[in-house]
């Protein structure tokens, strides 16, 4: 006797096998803060509401933005081997008050910044900050737009991290829109997205920005973080990894993600959670060096610089020396033991995970020079084809189970119709 399998009930068990395969990082276990104590960075006029920072990998230069508009760039002096005050100008009063987080879209633009103030959600692009500063352009982030808007600040929380991602990290992170459509690209010509930390609820805001035209931006909603509050965001170009920095009711926290949200949509997946020995207070922003300065700056290989910003108390701005570097230059055969066997990314691990799929393996190096790998004879197939081969054999295994095997029938098939597969009992 044959039995026909509908095609609705081969769809249902291919879809479960599929969501095993293909589903994103699991929960992911708390590492302690691994960059120590840190130091404090010099910095007058700032006592009070130092609140963001951003980092640009070319200019080495860092800056950080306080409350009442007035911004610090700080470089590197080699001789004094310590951050030194290169500038500290006053932006104009078109940005808005409250100014709480700033970034930087072009790297190769290091006068232009991008500030966001809380108490009105209005984003700004400064020019000429080192000549005579001008505001480009102003988008009021709070108007609903595409049906969202980012959420007015209440009883003190509001938009506090500010970020700017292009398009080809999220395309090879494989990010998807919180509602969960596939993402083809900015369309508003600033070449990648507009990321927006609130304290309320945590929300990570999207937003695809016109950077010329005042006011013309699509909000394409938000995801859920693993906190309850989002206080800073950093994220490195160098390795495709977003640091959200939370600070609810001053117990800090530091999430690393890749922005995919493949294990639920809408919900960013964590690839690591530093939670336990963090360091103390109110702590806003964050801002990290890039993982080819590995060993600059102040830091020994195989470490680097990420700096805090603190909204009150002291010190005003905290230098760690001893933060993982992302292992360029340090990746070793022990190294290399250690996380492959681990099955997780605590520990440094993550560091190794070259190409962002939630594990370290051999696909990560090109070429292979680690022994376990010299000595593999599998085709490189990347960790996308070794779920579509893993998905096959799963498949393979259902049909041995179920005793049913799937055909495709031609254009003649009168039963089925033209190109329609069937489903039959062995």
């Amino acid at each position: 006797m044959r039995r026909a399998l509908s095609d609705r009930s081969f769809v249902f068990v291919l879809a479960l096998v599929l969501s095993a395969v293909l589903s994103g990082p699991s929960d992911v276990t708390a590492a302690p803060w691994p960059a120590g104590a840190g130091s404090s960075v010099p910095i007058s006029g700032a006592e009070n509401n130092l609140s963001g920072a951003t980092w640009n990998p070319e200019s080495q230069a860092l800056w950080v933005v306080r409350q009442n508009g007035r911004v610090w760039e700080f470089t590197y002096d080699s001789g004094s081997q310590a951050f030194e005050l290169a500038q500290s100008p006053t932006l104009p009063s078109e940005i808005g008050s409250d100014i709480e987080s700033c970034a930087q879209v072009d790297h190769l633009i290091p006068d232009e910044l991008y500030t966001l103030s809380e108490d009105d959600g209005r984003l700004a692009r400064v020019v000429n900050i080192g000549s005579a500063a001008t505001v480009m352009a102003v988008w009021n982030l709070e108007v609903t737009n595409n049906g969202h808007a980012l959420p007015p600040e209440t009883s003190g929380d509001g938009a506090e991290g500010l970020e700017f991602v292009p398009d080809a990290d999220l395309l090879a992170a494989g990010f998807r829109f919180p509602d969960g459509s596939v993402f083809f690209g900015s369309t508003r010509g600033m070449g990648g997205l507009i990321f927006v930390g609130h304290q309320i609820d945590s929300r990570l805001h999207v937003f695809d920005v016109n950077p010329d035209v005042s006011e013309d931006f699509v909000n394409r909603g938000s995801f859920q973080t693993s906190s309850s509050e989002i206080a800073g965001l950093h994220f490195d170009r160098t390795s495709g990894l977003m640091y959200l920095w939370h600070n609810p009711n001053d117990v800090n926290s530091l999430e690393i993600s890749t922005l995919s949200s493949n294990a639920l949509v809408g919900t960013l997946d964590t690839l690591e959670l530093y939670d336990s020995g963090m360091p103390s207070g109110k702590l806003e922003g964050i801002a990290l060096v890039s993982r080819f300065s590995c060993g600059l700056f102040g830091s020994a290989d195989p470490d680097r610089t990420l700096f805090l910003t603190r909204d009150g108390g002291s010190p005003n701005l905290m230098a760690f020396d001893d933060f993982p570097c992302d292992c360029t230059g340090a990746v070793n055969q022990n190294e290399f033991d250690f996380c492959s066997t681990s099955g997780d990314l605590s520990s440094g691990c993550v560091c190794l995970d070259m190409d962002l799929d939630g594990d370290v393996d051999c696909d990560d190096f090109e070429p292979m020079t680690f022994e376990q790998c010299s000595a593999t004879t599998l085709p490189t197939l990347g960790p996308w084809g070794y779920r579509l081969l893993i998905s096959l054999v799963l498949l393979g295994s259902i049909r041995t189970l179920t005793g049913y095997s799937w055909t495709l029938r031609g254009p003649s098939d009168p039963e089925r119709g033209p190109g329609t597969g069937a489903a039959s009992e062995r």
